[in-house]
């Protein structure tokens, strides 16, 4: 019963706007702190520091819960996913479904050893053990090694082919190290039978060069089409079809939304008529086109559960979550002035914006913000987020969009923003400048992510769309 529970929440954590970026800003930082041979090119540099951000993400948010005690020896399969909180792995290989394998390879007096593959929907899972002498998780973690014990790529490390993934941490046993990885597929026309190109690059401090093909085969999944749809004003969701894995669910469904609201999502509750609960993983935007004064996304959406056989239907509840880029103001103008959002009623009014040295304050209040409805730690979360940016370097597409990327490096992020008025939400934010001597304000302007406010506000309900599962 408690390992359901832990599940269940743990799929139903939701990782903010917030999060992710100050996951980016702490991996550019590492990054930036990392000595470089002068003669790289600013592309390799800038390639080095993204490499640097998107591990630390993916370290801070997608790495299972560890298991504290030490295993007796390498377990059984199934007992490794159960051992992990594997929910699809586990189920799999309840029912058989999941292939053992014996794969091996060896890198510096390292044997990494394939032991299990599975493939259902469009998720690739596999397990693995390593043995060495040389291997140990004092050298895990900090400035020693990923926070996971290990490194890897897939497709040579060609990071334009990179998939989404998520892992354990590395388990001591009697003999050796073992962990779990899952990878989701984003081609939806990936072949049925599949070999996964995977290389270990690093270990429990050794690193080395361990290459593998997996071979997986796609488990047979039943799919129901459908044309169930909701409309609202000028959003619209069509569900097309269904398909039931063995212990995953994928909805393939298109949406519509205003021009204005290009940037927003429609976030899904599904729910069978026994009133079980599909737990959501990922909604993968496979196509965006715009078509006169809309936006049109054909999305496919994984479920780490799967349908029950004695269901016979599905209830979709949609939920319209409202969005938009950062709003940038440039600081060359008198104070107090308002910076508002574009689509909503939020808005910072700027009362001082001061230098002392190689400090910079920014003195505002957030205005217009239903704290009833607004969780406080999200609040706070975007006054930490006001970024500085100087002015220069701000670049936009040939459609006029922000290309936050390019500008990643640029921003200035505060301190953690001071609250001195919780019932006027006053805030103070400090910035740390460099070359305090040749700064000049007007050069600056700052950038308020009103999306965050927006994205964690009350959501607008559509009416539910009932999918037929029994003919």
């Amino acid at each position: 019963m408690f390992k359901e529970q832990f599940n269940k929440e743990i799929n139903e954590i939701n990782v903010e706007k917030i999060e992710i970026f100050d996951a980016i800003d702490k991996g550019i930082e590492k990054g930036r702190n990392k000595k470089t041979p002068k003669r790289k090119s600013k592309a390799k540099i800038f390639g080095a520091i993204a490499s640097v951000a998107a591990s630390t993400f993916l370290a801070s948010g997608l790495v299972f819960a560890p298991i504290t005690n030490v295993l007796a020896s390498v377990p059984l399969i199934g007992s490794i996913y159960e051992n992990f909180s594997m929910q699809i792995g586990s189920q799999l290989s309840k029912s058989g479904l999941v292939t053992e394998l014996n794969q091996n390879a060896t890198s510096n007096n390292v044997d990494i050893t394939i032991t299990s593959a599975y493939y259902d929907g469009n998720i690739i899972g596999i397990t693995f053990k390593a043995q060495g002498d040389r291997l140990s998780l004092d050298n895990v973690g900090g400035n020693k090694g990923p926070e996971n014990g290990y490194g890897f790529h897939l497709f040579g490390g060609d990071e334009r082919e990179q998939w989404s993934s998520s892992m354990t941490g590395l388990e001591e046993t009697e003999d050796g190290y073992v962990a779990a990885m899952e990878f989701e597929n984003p081609d939806a026309n990936l072949p049925e039978d599949y070999n996964l190109p995977l290389t270990f690059t690093s270990i429990a401090g050794v690193k080395g060069n361990w290459t593998f093909n997996v071979p997986v085969q796609q488990i047979p999944s039943e799919t129901i089409y459908t044309q169930a749809e909701s409309t609202l004003k000028d959003y619209s969701i069509k569900m097309e079809s269904v398909e039931k894995g063995k212990a995953t669910t994928l909805l393939n469904y298109k949406t519509s939304f205003p021009l204005a609201g290009k940037n927003d999502d429609i976030r899904l509750k599904v729910v069978d008529n026994e009133g079980n609960e599909l737990s959501p993983r990922h909604a993968s935007v496979l196509e965006t086109e715009q078509n006169g004064e809309l936006v049109e996304k054909e999305t496919r959406e994984l479920f780490d559960s799967k349908i029950s056989d004695k269901a016979e239907y599905l209830t979709v509840y949609p939920e319209i979550v409202q969005n938009e880029e950062d709003t940038v103001t440039s600081l060359d103008q008198t104070t107090p002035f308002v910076v508002e959002s574009d689509r909503f009623e939020y808005s910072i009014r700027v009362n001082k914006v001061e230098q002392n040295g190689n400090k910079l304050v920014l003195d505002y209040n957030i205005q217009n913000v239903d704290t009833d409805t607004i969780r406080k730690d999200i609040v706070q979360g975007f006054a930490n987020f006001i970024m500085l940016i100087k002015s220069d370097n701000i670049y936009r597409d040939k459609n006029g969009d922000l290309e936050m990327v390019k500008m990643l490096e640029n921003r200035i992020r505060s301190n953690t923003a001071k609250l001195k008025d919780e019932e006027r939400l006053h805030f103070k934010s400090t910035y740390t400048i460099e070359n305090p001597g040749q700064f000049n304000i007007r050069d600056y302007s700052i950038m308020v992510p009103f999306g965050t406010l927006s994205a964690n506000d009350n959501h607008i309900k559509m009416d539910p769309i009932k999918i037929d599962l029994k003919e």
